[in-house]
C-alpha cells in the first residue's frame, strides 16, 4: 500500500459519514481526501491525489 504512504501522519480535518455515495471520507491537511466504501463485500479505497 505504497500509494498511501503520503497520508501517513497527516491529521484529519474533517470525516464526512456517510459521503453521497455511502461511504466515508476523509479530508486531510495537506488538501488530501480519501474515499472508503464497501463493495460487493469489499472495502474500496481511492485517495485523490495519489
Amino acid at each position: 500500500m505504497a500509494k498511501y504512504d503520503g497520508l501517513l501522519g497527516q491529521p484529519i480535518l474533517e470525516v464526512e459519514e456517510p459521503d453521497k455515495e455511502g461511504g466515508i471520507t476523509f479530508i486531510f491537511k495537506d488538501n488530501r481526501f480519501m474515499f472508503i466504501k464497501a463493495v460487493n463485500g469489499k472495502i474500496e479505497t481511492v485517495s485523490i491525489p495519489e
